[in-house]
């Protein structure tokens, strides 16, 4: 067999894409869940920033869509103080912890029982 610099590029290509499958992989995984309350601007500004994600709107409904969702490997969310309460125990109970809890700044509503949080798989 005769080695040729054209053979010697072919197989450092292959090498490279069967070396970055994982990465490319891991880089594609699923976004996170996003719950928000399209009424409050400050909620429907951080849905817009999370384009392509599932959403759950809490204007339409309550907390049955977070529990029609099979096992979410994250859920993020900026909601009312009373919103997040109610869906926090429910989360919970599909096996998520809280990996972040901050009280949002709410500029445009005056709001300030807002909070933005995240919850994961544990």
């Amino acid at each position: 067999m005769r080695v040729s610099r054209r053979s010697m590029l072919k197989g450092g290509a292959l090498a490279g894409a069967v070396a970055a499958t994982p990465a490319v992989a891991a880089m594609v995984k699923p976004s996170a869940l996003v719950v928000f309350d399209s009424r409050i601007p400050e909620s429907a500004a951080f849905a817009a920033a999370h384009r392509g994600a599932a959403m759950i709107d809490l204007a339409h409904g309550t907390a049955e869509g977070v529990r029609a969702i099979n096992s979410p490997r994250a859920v993020t969310g900026v909601t009312r103080w009373s919103d997040w309460t109610a869906l926090r125990g429910v989360l919970e109970a599909q096996g998520l912890r809280l990996s972040e809890e901050t009280r949002a700044a709410a500029p445009l509503s005056g709001r300030t029982h807002l909070f933005r949080w995240t919850m994961t798989a544990r």
